[in-house]
Order: C-alpha cells, then sequence, then structure tokens
C-alpha cells in the first residue's frame, strides 16, 4: 500500500520541477492563501484522470495500475514470524483516491492529510518463508490481494535548509503515517512446492484470520510506508525543488 501515501508527496508537485515547467492542467497553491488547504483538496481532485494515465514532465508513472518493482516485510511476533519479498506489484484502483482533508501549517512547516481508497486488487510475485499463526509457510509464485477500502492519515514534519543550489529548502524531519483496511483478502499460488492440499490449507488460514494478522503486520506496514514517503519527498520533490518555488507566495494575499 506504499503508493497510497506517494500520492500525499505527489499532490504537492504544483509548480515547477527542476526547471521543467508544471503542466498547464496543475493547479498553483500560494502559501499564503488563506484558502490554500481547500486549494490543495480541489487540486487531488483537478489533477486526477492525469495521473490516472502519468505525467511525463514531472516523472509520475501511471496510476492505472500502479508499479510497485519491491517491497520488503519481515516480522516476528506470536501470530507472524517471516521475511518476504513482493515483486514487480500491479496495483489497481489507486486513482479511485478521495481526499478528505489536506492541512498545511504553514507557519510550523507540517501537513497532515486524509485520504481513502475503495475496491482496491494487487498482483504479483512473492516469495516468503516462516510461519503464520502455528503453521510453517514457504514458498514462491503469484498472489493476488483485494481490499474493499484502505483509509490513510498522514503526518509530516519539515525544516528549512539550504541545500547546493544556495536556495531554502522544506526537508522531512519526521513523517507519521496509519493505514486501516476494510476486508482484505489475499491468495498465494506455489506454496510448499505445489502441495496443493498444503496450498489451500494455508491460504485458507491467512483469510479466516486476516483481521488479526493484519493487525501484527500494521506496524511493519506503517513504517516501511514512512521511509518510502520521506525518501520520496527528498530525493524527487524537497531536493530539487526551493520552498520559494514548491509553495510560492502571491502579492494578493498580503
Amino acid at each position: 500500500m506504499n503508493h497510497l501515501y506517494s500520492l500525499f508527496a505527489i499532490f504537492i508537485v504544483f509548480n515547477e520541477v527542476s526547471g521543467i515547467k508544471r503542466p498547464s492542467y496543475f493547479p498553483t497553491c500560494y502559501r499564503n492563501d488563506p484558502q490554500l488547504n481547500q486549494c490543495l483538496l480541489n487540486a487531488t481532485e483537478q489533477v486526477r484522470p492525469y495521473l490516472a494515465k502519468g505525467v511525463p514532465e514531472l516523472k509520475i508513472p501511471p496510476f492505472e495500475p500502479f508499479m510497485l518493482p519491491e517491497l520488503k516485510l519481515e516480522q516476528g511476533t506470536n501470530a507472524l514470524n517471516f521475511k518476504a519479498v513482493l515483486n514487480n506489484v500491479l496495483i489497481h484502483g489507486m486513482s479511485k483516491y478521495k481526499f478528505s482533508r489536506f492541512d498545511f501549517d504553514v507557519p510550523n512547516h507540517q501537513f497532515f492529510c486524509q485520504a481513502s481508497v475503495e475496491n482496491i486488487s494487487l498482483e504479483g510475485q512473492y516469495k516468503v518463508t516462516g510461519r503464520i499463526l502455528i503453521a510453517p509457510i514457504e514458498g514462491n509464485g503469484k498472489f493476488t490481494a483485494q481490499i474493499d477500502a484502505a483509509n490513510v492519515v498522514v503526518y509530516q514534519k519539515y525544516k528549512e535548509a539550504t541545500l547546493k543550489d544556495g536556495k531554502i529548502h522544506l526537508v522531512p524531519v519526521a513523517t507519521n503515517t496509519s493505514i486501516e483496511v476494510v476486508k482484505p483478502r489475499a491468495n498465494l499460488d506455489g506454496l510448499f512446492n505445489g502441495n496443493e492440499a498444503m496450498n489451500q490449507a494455508t491460504n485458507k488460514a491467512i483469510n479466516d484470520n486476516v483481521d488479526v494478522l493484519f493487525g501484527e503486520l500494521k506496524p511493519v506496514v506503517e513504517h516501511a510506508i514512512s521511509r518510502i514517503l520521506e525518501d520520496l519527498l527528498f530525493k524527487t520533490i524537497i531536493e530539487t525543488i526551493p520552498y520559494d518555488e514548491l509553495y510560492p507566495i502571491d502579492p494578493k494575499f498580503n
């Protein structure tokens, strides 16, 4: 689910990126606008059809489907003790997002966002070894998953820093994320060297106990997403876009 969080990073790219003029259909939100938060919220709707197809000018890939090259998961609790790697994951449904809140506290350099996405499906390759509940799990192959809805909350704190271009940038210093999912289901093919009976039994155990398992895995997922979000912001936005270009000042609001 880390690409749901990347939405929060992408929606602050409303201005020039590394000297590339922003697309005309991307709105500009000014940091001294009394309606800044509403501007940001409106912008998430305005750019939806373009994100679905991708925005080459800003190096934003298509959101339908969204490709996740790799995600590593590791947990060691009573219910879950495993290591897993997901590869070439296609996420369908990302463009159906809906932001309910997008607040940017300019003086304190922090923002708070809430969004939801309904009817998400995922498919890709997996490799896993370990234990789920009291049963061992091992194998590799194709996986599919469905989620009726995902609700996401992100808080991020910044500081001002002068980077190598001699300009002031906003650099993330803390990120907290939370995700809740509704009716997740999953199916793993290829467990236990293709032993169909064990494959079916393990998948049934996973789905019969999915709420407990996701509860155990939730902190790991949230931590991974927070790190990905910070990397995305720093590497593709913060490092290349000065603060005055990311959120310019409009004299008419002074």
